[in-house]
Formats: structure tokens, C-alpha cells, sequence
């Protein structure tokens, strides 16, 4: 075999390979952009689930001072701290805050459980279109002494 036959088969085994690694390249690049955007996706929804623990913990505190006689105050203190994080916070249907025991104006002991019950569907605070986290809620409870 001549020097110019070996260059040629090599020139032809080299462009076969490249069309091998364009294939691969088509067959595992949407597997690995899909678990980009899930990790992304997934941190995001922790971090919507830490901010709303935050803004619980500090909603319910704010809740059992004594100078507090409704819960709305407490409530708009929640859905204003996930105003950056949550962008419909302030719509009752995407944020739904709950107390227990509700109180608009009457008078709470000294010693009473303040619980308070906030709850988003991810798919109102997702960046992906709703397949991943369909149907599921994070939810946060902070139960403080009222004072």
C-alpha cells in the first residue's frame, strides 16, 4: 500500500467519527439541559420554601405581641417580606396565610398558641412550564406564644 492510500482511509475514518459525536451530542444534550433546568427549578423551590419560612416566622411573631388585635396586620407583613420572592403574593388565591386562632379585634390571653399557616402551589412561582412540580404545594407553620 502507497503513503497516499493511508491518507485517505484516515480522512475518511475522521469524518465518520465526527458524525458519530454530532449524534451523541443530538441523543444526550436534552437529557443534560433537562437536568440543568430541574436542579434550577428545584433549588428555586427550596428557596421559595426558605423565604416563606422566614416571613412565617417573622409574621407570627409579629402576631403574638400584645399591641397586635388583628391578624391582617401580621398577614400583610408576610405577603410584603414575599413580595421579591413570590410575585402574586399579595393575590389571596396564589398566597393563602391562615391563623389559628383567628382574631380581628377580639382579645387573645396572655399564653395563647399563635399558629400560622402559610401555602403557594408551585406552579404559580415556577419558572418552567408546570410538568415537574404539578399539583404540589409548599407549605410553612410557625406556632408561637402570644406574650
Amino acid at each position: 500500500m502507497s503513503d497516499s492510500n493511508k491518507i485517505t482511509v484516515r480522512r475518511t475514518n475522521a469524518s465518520r467519527r465526527r458524525g458519530a459525536a454530532a449524534v451523541e451530542l443530538a441523543m444526550v444534550a436534552p437529557v443534560v439541559f433537562l437536568l440543568i433546568f430541574c436542579s434550577i427549578e428545584f433549588s428555586r423551590m427550596m428557596m421559595v420554601r426558605q423565604a416563606m419560612t422566614n416571613a412565617t416566622r417573622e409574621g407570627c411573631r409579629l402576631a403574638t405581641l400584645v399591641t397586635t388585635q388583628n391578624h391582617s396586620a401580621a398577614e400583610q407583613y408576610i405577603r410584603d417580606e414575599l413580595q421579591l420572592v413570590i410575585g402574586g403574593c399579595q393575590d389571596e388565591n396564589v398566597l393563602r396565610i391562615e391563623f389559628d386562632p383567628e382574631f380581628n379585634g377580639t382579645y387573645l390571653a396572655n399564653g395563647t398558641d399563635i399558629t400560622a399557616n402559610v401555602e403557594v402551589n408551585c406552579d404559580d412561582v415556577s419558572w418552567l412550564p408546570p410538568f415537574l412540580f404539578q399539583g404540589i404545594e409548599i407549605r410553612t407553620t410557625s406556632t408561637m406564644v402570644r406574650e
